[in-house]
């Protein structure tokens, strides 16, 4: 089985005590691991390695702290780990197809960095994908080519952690648009994200410590006006890319749906 570990802050037992549950009752161990709480946190660590005012704006402060965690565990797996790991957030589920292929890691390319293992967003979401690379058990291996964003699970070898410590400096989007999104990630064609398809876990807990610190928007206010342009412009600048490699390369566009 995969090693796991299960990023979690201090104050959401409420949420550890569902993912031990879960993963204590499918077979899978995990090794929890204390995520950084922005509500707690000074400002000089939440914006270390940050650089604000990027593609969508300044980055809230959930989203600091969702990435400083993230980036903390990515620290220890470049360290400590030499074999593929599973990184999950403690409000997912995963799939019961999902735990027999977490079984082993054999499977998992030599060369990849990093596995996306979630669907994000709702059941009419799709996104493109390159021509399948390998595939076990009735789930398959593609190249990650439009937006996924999320970061509930995926899996990180320990050259996806070196790779990203290198990289992280200056960072100017929150932690999954850097690792999924190649309209605004400055990573995104050196890391290479793969997709597993059917995806084998999702995010189920609606009660977010990370949204309520995001900005709202007022047509009033030229800031956010601004902001939502820049955003837009951003989310569709590689459609002529993505059309090509759809039309001309093989490429798939493709709803994500989860395994049984």
């Amino acid at each position: 089985m995969i090693k796991c570990f299960v990023i979690n802050l201090k104050r959401r037992k409420d949420r550890l005590k569902k993912i031990s549950s879960h993963l204590n009752s499918n077979g899978l161990k995990f090794v929890r691991f204390e995520a950084i709480d922005a509500e707690k946190s000074s400002c000089s660590l939440l914006n270390k390695n940050i650089s604000q005012g990027g593609p969508l704006g300044n980055i809230p402060k959930g989203d600091l702290g969702c990435f400083q965690s993230h980036y903390s565990l990515w620290k220890h797996i470049a360290n400590k780990e030499n074999s593929p790991v599973l990184i999950l957030e403690d409000d997912v589920r995963i799939s019961n197809l999902g735990f027999k292929i977490l079984n082993d890691v054999t499977w998992i390319p030599k060369e990849s960095k990093i596995i996306k293992i979630e669907r994000f967003g709702n059941n009419r979401h799709k996104i493109l994908v390159s021509p399948i690379l390998n595939t076990r058990l009735n789930f398959n291996l593609h190249y990650l080519l439009s937006k996924h964003s999320g970061t509930g699970g995926y899996i990180l070898t320990p050259e996806g952690a070196k790779f990203l410590i290198k990289k992280s400096t200056n960072v100017a989007v929150s932690v999954d648009h850097y690792l999924f999104n190649p309209n605004n990630s400055n990573i995104f064609s050196q890391l290479k994200p793969i997709q597993i398809l059917p995806a084998i876990c999702e995010q189920v807990d609606s009660s977010s410590d990370i949204h309520i610190h995001r900005d709202g928007f007022s047509l009033l206010s030229f800031a956010d006006v601004f902001r939502e342009f820049k955003r837009g412009f951003y989310e569709i600048r590689l459609l002529p890319k993505q059309l090509y490699q759809l039309l001309f390369k093989n490429c798939i566009l493709i709803k994500v749906n989860i395994s049984d």
